[in-house]
């Protein structure tokens, strides 16, 4: 009769083993894309003013790619090594939700130190040195908070990468022997803002560029002003939570459930890729949002099963940006929307740009601290059907299609089939299912 010990020691040698299958096939994941970045790479172009604007602080996916295929590799050869030590559920729930919460306190600071830094001399009890001693002492806690947060961020990523591919198999989203395919892959940190640009005339996602993350406000407000100067187009840079990179980064300073969800969110658009919807995203306004849609939909449900999974606690919605009682933040940003492109329809573009600058104000009364909103705002939100900033049918339609289909996985493989917004309606008129356009 074998012993525990020897028992176990089998155990974590076959979880070793598994480990490292898993490993392999992303490798060659990252191989193929990075072989593809290198092509597109040495494409020419002439670029224009505004995309000379923008080159010092565009972001680049293929240093990302490259860099983090190290990273993330040099930490999957050291955590191989077999039969070392292992954490317990308990341990692994409080590490993950204290690099979180750290997360939460990490921006708190940051924003603390921009304004201890942008604080104006001359104040009672602003002084210069006053506000030297307060930014030095914030300067310190920031970076103590970071070093500690960057020893557990491995640990961290295991994890999380581990209780999203459990409930990825519990719901049928596998693929023959590969199982969950491609891995879940995440690396938490910073990513991009995106700078989205539309025409002045109408709301409509004409350009876009993945711009470094931290930039300042200034410097999103001058470039926005260089592409209304050199091409007259509206533009707006914002921070994104996430993107679909190998492996997607995740914004890691907003807790725990937002940032499984992202990683659940930026794993469909993944698992889209090799199939018809995915591969046709950038064929139009309307494929973006259903892809986007989709990916919402879906990581909601898999980012609160993989929270509930880890944690053992239940979850309900809504929980991001609840509207207070006296104020329904989703009402009052549709009407917007809906009454610029009533203003722009008729031709009154200085109108429509003066009434969201007006309605900017307002939510900034509210509580809600937004910097611009304008046509590539709306541009940029309206690419979420579900969300505040969309007043597409596509995000109710997609919610009834999801009702109707019983299963996650059923739900994804019709979706996933379409590969051209043509089949998507006529799909909805032969299901019986509505259309509101």
């Amino acid at each position: 009769m074998s012993s525990p010990t020897a028992h176990s020691n089998v155990s974590r040698a076959r979880r070793w083993l598994s480990v490292l299958r898993r490993d392999l096939r992303r490798g060659l994941l990252f191989l193929t894309l990075a072989l593809v970045l290198l092509a597109v790479g040495h494409s020419e172009y002439r670029p224009t003013a505004l995309e000379t604007a923008v080159a010092p602080y565009r972001y680049s996916i293929l240093y990302w790619e490259l860099s983090h295929l190290s990273h993330k590799w040099t930490h999957k050869l050291g955590g191989l090594l077999p039969f070392q030590g292992e954490l317990s559920s308990d341990e692994q729930v409080a590490l993950v939700q204290n690099f979180f919460d750290w997360g939460r306190q990490q921006r708190e600071t940051e924003t603390a130190l921009r304004r201890a830094q942008l604080a104006e001399t001359g104040q009672e009890g602003n002084s210069a040195a006053s506000r030297q001693r307060t930014a030095a002492y914030l300067s310190a806690a920031l970076e103590r908070n970071r070093e500690r947060r960057r020893a557990l961020l491995p640990q961290v990523e295991s994890i999380v990468e581990a209780e999203l591919s459990g409930v990825l198999e519990q719901e049928g989203l596998t693929v023959g022997w590969l199982g969950v395919f491609p891995p879940v892959d995440v690396a938490f940190g910073s990513p991009p803002n995106a700078m989205v640009l539309s025409p002045r005339d109408r709301i409509y996602r004409q350009d876009a560029f993945l711009l470094q993350p931290g930039l300042s406000d200034g410097v999103k407000a001058d470039l926005e002003a260089v592409a209304l100067a050199t091409e007259n187009l509206s533009a707006v840079v914002e921070r994104t939570g996430g993107l679909s990179v190998y492996p997607s980064v995740v914004l890691d300073t907003v807790g725990l459930r937002n940032a499984l969800e992202t990683t659940a969110h930026e794993w469909v658009h993944h698992w889209l890729f090799f199939r018809p919807l995915g591969r046709n995203y950038r064929n139009g306004p309307e494929m973006l949002t259903l892809n986007e849609t989709a990916a919402t939909i879906a990581g909601e449900e898999l980012g609160d099963l993989a929270y509930t999974s880890l944690t053992g606690e239940a979850v309900s919605r809504p929980w991001i940006r609840a509207s207070r009682a006296d104020f329904d933040y989703a009402a009052e940003m549709r009407q917007t929307r809906r009454r610029a492109e009533e203003m722009l329809a008729q031709g009154d573009i200085a109108g429509a740009e003066s009434y969201m600058e007006e309605r900017r104000q307002f939510f900034v009364s509210k509580g809600y601290n937004i910097r611009k909103i304008n046509q590539a705002y709306f541009a940029f939100h309206g690419s979420y059907a579900t969300g505040p900033g969309s007043v597409s049918p596509i995000g109710e339609q997609l919610r009834e299609l999801r009702q109707r289909s019983g299963s996650l996985r059923v739900f994804l493989d019709t979706v996933a089939q379409f590969g051209s917004y043509r089949e998507y309606l006529d799909y909805l008129e032969s299901s019986e299912l509505f259309i509101h356009e």
